[in-house]
């Protein structure tokens, strides 16, 4: 059986366990996921993304993949761009050692005719060598804009082991974090990008080994995943400058000793600021001054490009139903640690989701190069703690407020207000527990009644009624019920006194004097006094809700409830106002100076129970006698 409390703590509870706890992440989710479809998710995920890397740290690649770099010390050393071929030429010599060479750069305007076939010549000395070309949009004679192939001129190519296009895409935030590996619209076959083609050559991977299959680019005996438009997702080992890098004028200058460039992949291209071929990545950042990461040139990308394809380091992203069932998962996890929980302890609970999601989505990422995406789960753990949290509140406050409204016909303000600030003082449910029971009856009530109005007789029974109501809660009293002329009121619940004893009998001492009082005030009006039966009985009974769901009433059930009604009734029998049966009198052993004195009175035999009962009376302060 469970006390009005219980049920309303127990109801508010019900909604975070029941179905309703699940609607709410039910809901949230499908309004995430419809942002999630509307594209409104893209930049956020996208820079969660990036902060992977930036927590991940950054990496030395080694020096496999170098870049020689058109720097600002080399122009200021070797003029301004763009530099004679010759000049690139002899480039190439100092180069001849290395694997394979990539220039990321167009060589499709013809300059003096000596110095073009002075660089043809280099091209097919070195033999290991990718040139650039590029796609561009340019505007036709009649100002439509169409589509151009910048290749190498004719003579260029007799001498080049490989062709790639140097165009890099980006995501709609402007930041490169991927490739487009082949083009496919161009030629008959698929045509690779600088980077691929450079690492194709390096490996020796015949250029017409390109493959292309659904989600993936077979390249020889190697596999990169790609998306619908043949992208795909590179690793980055850090911010512009993390891969070795050579100023170009020190390696024509002959700076480095002979061998330096063995056996690696060498890509060259400008990297001032003044050539704009800068583009942003995964470690760029906004805030320069506390990270000072800038974009990364064009050439650095393709080595990151070239040595993703090296060490078979991409990323791709997880299938969309792994996102769906991730951010649905996220929801209902994060209802499951809030609910009920309150503010705190439920904040708690959803920085718990958190770090679980994140470290989930981070380790994915980290261990299998698998992008799931975190910002909608994000949002929606965030979202679900406070929806959760502020229906647990109102849920609660509903529940206190019944609570109040319920326990108010029972016990005394101050009772209900230690029940509100302390609820674990109910326990939970029906209880056994030790406590006293108070009967109260009016003396002759059916023959005042005789030949009386109704009104009338209702009237004054309202008037007794309110005086004893207001005896019993001032001794923190709970009543139990009215009966007729009577009522039942109980000590020591729902909110425990130890000395629910004492308590009882003061409020019986306290009718007695109200009563009076009351008495003196009807004779003034022509009204008959009234005396009050007492009877008290201390025991162990079951108290909680008794009835049904829909209506119930909070009592107290056992054979201690039927002595204190039948002691109530040996008032008459002894002649005295106030009945004490014995149970309660041995439980006041040891509580020290009483306020009253007691009399013993014997023992009457008691309907129901075998052995006769012994009782007491408390003795009238004023008189030293009985209460009569």
């Amino acid at each position: 059986m469970l006390n009005p409390l219980s049920v309303s703590l127990r109801k508010a509870r019900g909604f975070f366990l029941g179905k309703t706890v699940w609607l709410i992440p039910l809901a949230l989710f499908t309004l995430i996921e419809l942002m999630a479809l509307a594209g409104l998710f893209t930049r956020p995920e996208l820079s969660l993304y990036d902060a992977w890397f930036r927590l991940n740290g950054e990496h030395n690649p080694g020096d496999r993949v170098v870049v020689v770099a058109m720097d600002e010390a080399s122009i200021n050393e070797l003029g301004p761009l763009a530099w004679p071929r010759t000049m690139h030429a002899q480039l190439l010599e100092k180069l001849k050692e290395s694997r394979a060479v990539g220039f990321d750069l167009v060589f499709d305007s013809p300059t003096a005719e000596a110095d073009d076939q002075f660089f043809t010549d280099a091209l097919a000395r070195h033999g290991r060598v990718v040139l650039a070309t590029q796609f561009s949009f340019e505007q036709g004679q009649e100002g439509e804009v169409k589509q151009v192939f910048r290749v190498p001129l004719p003579e260029l190519l007799q001498g080049v082991a490989g062709l790639g296009f140097a165009n890099m895409p980006t995501d709609v935030d402007g930041v490169v974090r991927r490739i487009t590996t082949v083009d496919v619209n161009t030629f008959e076959i698929p045509f690779p990008t600088l980077s691929l083609a450079v690492a194709m050559l390096a490996e020796g991977t015949d250029p017409t080994a390109l493959k292309l299959e659904p989600g993936q680019l077979r390249v020889g005996d190697r596999v990169i995943p790609v998306d619908r438009i043949n992208r795909a997702m590179i690793d980055f080992w850090g911010p512009q400058g993390t891969f070795k890098t050579y100023s170009y004028a020190d390696v024509l200058r002959g700076k480095y000793p002979e061998g330096e460039f063995k056996d690696k992949i060498v890509l060259v291209g400008v990297t001032n600021a003044a050539s704009h071929d800068e583009e942003a990545t995964p470690y760029t950042t906004s805030n320069l001054i506390l990270s000072g990461n800038l974009a990364t040139p064009g050439v650095e990308i393709h080595a990151s490009a070239v040595q993703s394809f090296l060490d078979e380091r991409w990323y791709r992203p997880v299938p969309p139903l792994v996102n769906v069932a991730f951010l649905l998962l996220s929801g209902l996890l994060t209802a499951a640690a809030v609910g009920g929980r309150g503010p705190w302890r439920g904040l708690v609970g959803a920085l718990l989701v958190v770090a679980l999601a994140g470290g989930l989505a981070f380790g994915l990422w980290w261990h299998y190069r698998l992008w799931i995406y975190f910002a909608g789960p994000l949002v929606l753990i965030l979202l679900t703690y406070v929806v959760v949290t502020a229906a647990d509140f109102l849920t609660a406050e509903m529940a206190r407020r019944k609570t109040r409204a319920a326990f108010s016909r029972y016990v005394s303000p101050a009772v209900v207000e230690e029940l509100m600030s302390n609820p674990d003082s109910v326990s939970l449910g029906g209880q056994r527990r030790d406590l006293t029971i108070i009967f109260v009856d009016i003396r002759g009530f059916t023959a005042y009644s005789e030949n009386k109005a109704p009104e009338q007789v209702v009237s004054r029974l309202n008037e007794y009624l309110t005086a004893m109501t207001g005896v019993i809660f001032r001794y923190g009293g709970t009543l139990d019920k009215y009966l007729g002329d009577g009522l039942m009121a109980i000590f020591g619940a729902p909110v425990f006194f130890p000395d629910h004893v004492q308590r009882a009998i003061q409020a019986a001492i306290e009718i007695q004097e109200v009563i009076d009082e009351l008495n003196r005030s009807w004779t003034e009006k022509n009204e008959p006094p009234l005396k009050i039966g007492v009877g008290i009985n201390t025991g162990s009974v079951l108290v909680g809700n008794v009835g049904s769901p829909e209506r119930m009433d909070y009592t107290v059930i056992g054979e201690d409830v039927n002595l204190a009604s039948r002691v109530e009734g040996l008032t008459k029998t002894f002649g005295t106002l106030v009945i004490i049966s014995e149970r309660s009198v041995h439980t006041l052993e040891g509580a020290g100076d009483l306020p009253w004195e007691l009399k013993y009175l014997g023992e009457a035999e008691v309907k129901g129970f075998t052995l006769p009962v012994g009782v007491y009376t408390v003795l009238d302060k004023k008189t030293g006698g009985l209460y009569t």
